[in-house]
């Protein structure tokens, strides 16, 4: 049996893109590892998702055992509820599990790739499930399409309206072409991967948009695949969970604009900040009649995220609930004036605390989701059924190759 490793990682500066404690930098990868043609290597980086765990892995085990020349990559960022040695105890025999500490998540995935061997990197996140022919609709694709593929995750008809809600308002029917992956379900090209650095380390979350702005920029194809699916039962299940993931997300808010100095999230962002601003301001201070300010100030609070809707309702064609869309909207604008606030007071703090800043919002969000009774499940992505076993899960069904 492989002995698992744990590592505990203390830098003096982590945040240096391509190398941080003692991983060797990125672009010394190509020299120092043999990529063996076909391969699949799944890196799945975790912390405290011991409800989803076992779900999650058995997934990708049986994905690769029908796919074969597969390997599986398990990286624990610190977990204190028990993941870590579900890992330990139960899984060390069929993947490669370290433990690695005080790192962001784009360094924990960085690291997984060092450690892979194949020619292709699949990056899943610890609480989602994919389909046993995941890999063999993913390969296609990147055979013949693009450099990277994935897509969003999928939902089902019983998930919590937050998600049903966000990816209707967000995420098209079609496949095609598109500027990132999330990281996730991200299937990608080792080469192509290595080629850009891998993802950048000084960013806390939001690594996989950074990526695919130079994925782009390099010319390397990004192709949204739905054949490439993966449920997320650990996603959003209340409003206080969206806030606070949201809120983690948008701690990377600022390191895309060394791409490109225009970011709509980033305006959407200040336009609303400037706009309840004036809302407030108009409401007292303002000379008009009372009902009158009222009006106004609604009007001016709720601008940004009316328009936001809008445009990508235009953008997907289609408009789910108007009025949940809109709270969501107002949610996650929110979120990005706590995360905003988070930067701003984490500004000349040590790598350490801001690593810290960003686990405590995301261990948060972790806390208030409803969490299911851990057990492992025969899911089938494609149709939507979920159904115990004893053993191990398997995942089965057949893909509509025609969606």
């Amino acid at each position: 049996m492989r002995r698992p490793i744990r590592i505990r990682i203390k830098p003096s500066n982590p945040f240096v893109t391509g190398h941080i404690a003692g991983i060797r930098p990125i672009s010394n990868w190509v020299s120092r590892m043999t990529e063996m043609q076909g391969r699949f290597s799944v890196v799945v980086p975790v912390l405290n998702s011991k409800d989803h765990l076992r779900g999650c892995l058995d997934s990708i085990l049986a994905a690769m055992e029908r796919q074969g020349n597969c390997e599986l990559i398990v990286l624990d960022n610190g977990s204190d509820d028990g993941s870590y040695e579900i890992l330990c105890s139960e899984y060390a025999s069929r993947a490669r599990v370290q433990q690695i500490r005080g790192i962001p998540v784009s360094a924990l995935r960085n690291r997984g790739a060092e450690l892979a061997s194949g020619e292709f990197l699949t990056f899943i996140d610890s609480d989602c499930l994919i389909g046993i022919d995941y890999f063999a609709c993913a390969l296609p694709v990147l055979q013949t399409r693009a450099d990277a593929t994935g897509s969003e995750y999928a939902v089902e008809d019983s998930d919590h309206w937050i998600q049903t809600t966000w990816r209707a308002l967000h995420v098209p029917d079609g496949d095609g072409f598109v500027k990132y992956i999330a990281s996730g379900n991200l299937v990608i090209k080792r080469r192509a991967f290595l080629a850009v650095g891998g993802f950048d380390e000084k960013m806390i979350s939001c690594e996989d948009a950074e990526l695919g702005l130079r994925l782009n920029k390099a010319g390397f194809k990004v192709y949204q695949s739905h054949a490439v699916r993966a449920l997320h039962p650990g996603g959003d299940q209340d409003l206080g969970v969206f806030f606070r993931k949201n809120a983690w997300r948008s701690l990377g808010m600022f390191r895309a604009t060394k791409h490109a100095w225009i970011s709509k999230p980033l305006i959407s962002t200040f336009a609303h900040l400037f706009l309840c601003v004036a809302a407030l301001v108009n409401l007292f201070a303002s000379y008009a009649a009372p009902l009158t300010r009222i009006a106004v100030s609604l009007v001016l609070v709720n601008l940004a995220p009316v328009l936001t809707v809008l445009y990508f309702a235009m953008r997907v064609k289609r408009l789910p609930s108007l009025f949940k869309s809109i709270l969501l909207y107002h949610v996650y604008l929110l979120a990005r004036f706590y995360a905003l606030w988070n930067i701003v007071v984490s500004m000349g703090a040590s790598p350490e605390r801001k690593v810290a800043i960003g686990a405590r919002l995301h261990s948060a969000a972790d806390v208030l989701n409803p969490r299911t009774p851990d057990r492992r499940e025969v899911v089938d992505p494609h149709a939507g059924t979920f159904e115990p076993e004893g053993e191990r899960a398997v995942l089965s069904g057949t893909h509509d190759r025609a969606r």
